[in-house]
């Protein structure tokens, strides 16, 4: 017990370890946009700022480059992968798909990288891939919220990914 005690009080006093994503950029202080989307890129955050993008592109020097978001569907490197399955869900379909948008498009105003990929659909079964995890767990609990069911996360923390299931 003695061992295990020293490591927490060891881990307590450091430092939260820093996003190891290879779709974050590096650097902190440039400016930049997405050559794709039109996010905008100033001081480690990316924003949908459409007058900023605009002035942006009139500057001369202004780095073009791929947002996290772009790059990992380029890669068709989902960060979180929903699976909706049932009876439940063909008859409720519409109502579902609804819930998705409106909650991507709620949290895109919010967060330009979160994104829904894709959206596949083979008879009782509905898989969503995600541009991240946020996303994926968010669209889960909204779903789940709204027509119950049953609702289950499987984290992949090292990876900084999710898988999430719902059936009814």
């Amino acid at each position: 017990m003695a061992r295990l005690s020293h490591k927490i009080a060891e881990e307590k006093g450091q430092r939260t370890a820093r996003s190891t994503s290879v779709y974050l950029p590096r650097g902190g202080s440039e400016v930049a946009f997405c050559r794709k989307c039109g996010a905008v890129y100033r001081n480690k955050r990316w924003s949908n700022d459409e007058a900023e993008l605009a002035k942006l592109r009139g500057e001369a020097g202004t780095g073009k480059v791929v947002c996290p978001a772009c790059q990992r569907m380029e890669d068709h490197n989902p960060a979180g992968v929903i699976t909706l399955s049932g009876d439940y869900l063909l008859q409720h379909e519409e109502e579902i798909l609804n819930i998705i948008k409106h909650v991507e498009a709620k949290s895109r105003a919010k967060n330009p990288l979160g994104r829904i990929m894709e959206i596949q659909q083979e008879r009782n079964v509905m898989t969503i891939d995600t541009t991240e995890d946020k996303l994926a767990q968010k669209l889960g609990r909204e779903i789940y919220k709204a027509h119950r069911g049953e609702l289950h996360y499987q984290w992949s923390h090292d990876q900084e990914f999710v898988r999430v299931n719902w059936s009814r």
